[in-house]
């Protein structure tokens, strides 16, 4: 059967236009469009069963850091949640980004916090209840960014890495660290380890258990909310890993270097794992 030339012109538009479709969802909506720096959808989500929720890297910022705060103040869950919701309300402001704003945010919540169940749902998974809920996407021209390569300060860390450390520590309080020495570290990793160059962190929750999982989760979490503004490359922990460079794929499964392994060091149970870009 010959068509017609309307028949053919409607055949035409029809591929092109699914064409079209297919193209703009492989650009906006999967890694693809990440690695060309263009915008795939949500900067970040929360996953939280069935429901996902939709933040800007500013949100998510801002929400890591007020609950990282609540949790090293001892803030109860709802506490936690009254908090993050009252400081996401703040639409248009800056992002929460230090200690100090955050506490200010818990200071003008009323005495009895009674948040949503949702906003507690939120909160819980910030607080590291839900292994890695949050995640955030990276384009790949924000995460190389040209940044220069750095040599190792006093401490054996790049400035990077070292600007890592400090805000961790702000926001969570005193760290239990490793990975890096100021002789350098030379050994204990895997080839080409960003900890031979000074670039990685190791926080430790140990002895491995329930609560310090979460501590570890909510940490983690901190960091792939702030990956972005600290250019960090990847993050491990509890056998998962979140990497700039794949970051629309999220939280993946975690397989050593060297192979399948039992190993709860090395399959990171134990810590969270943190490194930042080399640089050119």
């Amino acid at each position: 059967m010959r068509l017609t030339r309307r028949g053919r012109l409607t055949v035409t538009l029809t591929v092109v236009t699914g064409l079209l479709a297919t193209t703009a969802y492989v650009v906006t909506r999967t890694a693809v469009g990440t690695a060309l720096g263009l915008p795939t959808g949500p900067e970040c989500t929360v996953q939280l069963g069935g429901a996902t929720h939709e933040w800007t890297r500013n949100q998510a910022m801002t929400a890591t850091t007020v609950a990282g705060v609540g949790a090293r103040i001892g803030a109860s869950d709802n506490g936690v949640a009254a908090a993050v919701a009252q400081a996401l309300r703040r639409d248009g402001d800056a992002p929460v980004l230090d200690a100090d704003a955050a506490r200010e945010v818990y200071r003008g919540l009323p005495d009895a916090a009674r948040p949503s169940p949702s906003d507690l749902a939120v909160a819980r998974a910030l607080l590291g209840h839900d292994g890695g809920a949050l995640s955030c996407t990276v384009g790949l021209h924000r995460a190389t960014r040209g940044l220069p390569r750095q040599s190792p300060g006093p401490l054996g860390l790049t400035a990077r890495a070292d600007t890592v450390r400090r805000e961790l520590r702000a926001v969570f309080g005193k760290q239990t660290l490793g990975g890096f020495d100021p002789r350098g570290v030379t050994s204990g990793h895997t080839d080409g380890s960003a900890h031979y160059e000074g670039r990685a962190i190791d926080v430790f929750f140990r002895p491995i258990s329930a609560a310090n999982q979460r501590r570890g989760w909510a940490e983690a979490q901190w960091a792939v909310a702030h990956a972005e503004r600290l250019a960090v490359a990847t993050v491990i922990f509890d056998r998962r890993i979140w990497s700039a460079g794949r970051s629309a794929a999220g939280w993946r499964d975690y397989r050593h270097p060297d192979g399948p392994t039992d190993n709860p060091i090395l399959l990171h149970e134990d810590h969270v794992h943190v490194d930042v870009i080399r640089g050119r």
